[in-house]
């Protein structure tokens, strides 16, 4: 008999302010390894990125952060308040890997 260990995923909670611009961190190895995915009560389930593409209804203001090797986290351009979610990113080759981020973003003041 043979004992299957399976990694539970990480979780985070992030803060985003309306309006400005985020990163959600994922620490991977390789690029091509990555997949992101966003889900909300409102939204439902999408896929944010995958095989070196933003899905096309993400283009506008999500992109993947290729600055720092390793670290390949999501930008979130101008954050809208429906942007609140679950966002999970994928290490594939790293056994399935999951790191869960939950972005809450508040509001800004209004006067």
């Amino acid at each position: 008999m043979y004992n299957v260990v399976v990694p539970l995923p990480s979780y985070e909670q992030h803060i985003a302010i309306e309006g400005q611009s985020y990163t959600i961190p994922c620490d991977t190895t390789v690029i091509a390894d990555v997949r992101w995915f966003f889900e909300s009560s409102v939204a439902g389930f999408w896929i944010v990125y995958e095989y070196g593409d933003v899905w096309e209804r993400f283009l506008q203001r999500f992109s993947l952060n290729t600055s720092v090797p390793g670290l390949y986290g999501l930008d979130i351009s101008n954050v809208q308040l429906n942007d609140t979610g679950n966002y999970t990113c994928v290490d594939e080759i790293g056994h399935g890997q999951e790191h869960i981020h939950y972005l809450i973003v508040q509001g800004k003041c209004r006067m």
